[in-house]
């Protein structure tokens, strides 16, 4: 994956907790919408254009030194699904928990939606299951709704 089409779908992401659908988006950074989703295909844009997306939705692009990022990544809490017992991060150390929460739900194995859920919360496990839920296939998108419901019923009743 380029470093463009990481930085576009943390941009994207951020977009849509703001509201923002990638039209919109595009338009608010005074890009064509075609522009934006031709890039997203390319996988190449140039830095001035992912600027202006990322500052509509509140981003800013910026470089760190190494001794800088390795105090960030020491300082944050690393989420659990990183363990590569549960093949979520591959080689990349420092995905984000949204990221790995949306490849546990790719998966639809249920220890990962428990493990997801207890790591970060149903609430966030289902905000990201609506950006997963499309491109899932119907017989898979039923298996994890099912998961979810079962999961959210038990939990109702261990609190009762």
């Amino acid at each position: 994956m380029s470093i463009t089409t990481q930085l576009l779908d943390q941009i994207l992401a951020s977009a849509r907790q703001a509201g923002l659908d990638q039209a919109h988006l595009a338009q608010a950074a005074g890009l064509a919408p075609e522009t934006l989703s031709r890039a997203k295909k390319r996988g190449t844009m140039d830095l001035a254009s992912i600027d202006a997306l990322a500052r509509v939705t509140g981003l800013q692009l910026g470089l760190l030194s190494r001794s800088d990022r390795l105090g960030m990544r020491a300082a944050a809490q690393r989420s659990p699904l990183a363990d590569p017992q549960w093949g979520l991060s591959w080689s990349n150390p420092d995905v984000d928990h949204e990221t790995l929460i949306r490849n546990a739900l790719a998966k639809g194995s249920f220890i990962l939606l428990l493990e997801a859920i207890k790591a970060h919360g149903l609430e966030e496990v289902l905000a990201q299951w609506t950006q997963v839920k499309p491109g899932l296939k119907p017989p898979l998108q039923a298996e994890v709704e099912r998961q979810l419901r079962n999961i959210r019923e038990g939990a109702s009743h261990a609190q009762a």
